[in-house]
């Protein structure tokens, strides 16, 4: 499979506060509580794993279940007509640095401690650029049944894309754990 046939949609829920995408290797060898409470939960470790690219927090502060879709681009911005016209917001790209899988879901779903519902995927070993959109599904006319909830056409919440790295922006990411400007 090639970057740019990348295209998963899939509901992820968290209950830490955030979700994220990262690179499963770096977290491997967290197996125990006082572990992952060093290794992920740790804000300056958090901030140490997303400058090296191990880490791209999606961060709205709060629990839940979101559907996202993670998709491959040869450049970023390139969502659909219909995903533009409902983005509220997008984030400065972070760095993603892969050697070959990585998984999408809640923060208590990095490293083995916990067992928790993660989506894992291949993505080539390498440096890429990752951009997070927030979407407001609800926006769109006939997204939500009288109920609320989502309808089967519906956005989903978030579109994560990912591009190769580009040699002339190297080192101009974002790095901070709140992953949209207010």
């Amino acid at each position: 499979m090639t970057l740019l046939d990348l295209d998963v949609t899939e509901t992820v829920g968290t209950s830490a506060g955030m979700f994220a995408l990262w690179r499963l290797s770096r977290f491997a060898e967290v197996v125990e509580l006082d572990e992952w409470e060093d290794e992920v939960a740790d804000e300056e470790s958090l901030d140490e794993a997303i400058a090296e690219g191990a880490l791209v927090p999606v961060n709205v502060g709060g629990d839940g279940v979101c559907q996202f879709t993670v998709r491959g681009v040869s450049a970023l911005g390139g969502l659909t007509e219909r995903e533009a016209r409902y983005c509220l917001v997008s984030s400065q790209p972070y760095l993603l640095v892969s050697d070959g899988v990585v998984a999408l879901g809640g923060l208590e779903a990095v490293g083995e401690y916990t067992g928790a519902d993660r989506l894992q995927f291949s993505l080539a070993p390498g440096r890429y650029a990752v951009q997070a959109h927030l979407i407001d599904w609800k926006a769109e006319p006939g997204a939500a049944d009288a109920a609320g909830n989502p309808t089967q056409d519906a956005l989903g919440d978030f579109v994560i894309e990912i591009c190769p790295e580009d040699p002339k922006n190297v080192g101009e990411y974002r790095k901070g754990v709140v992953t949209f400007p207010r």
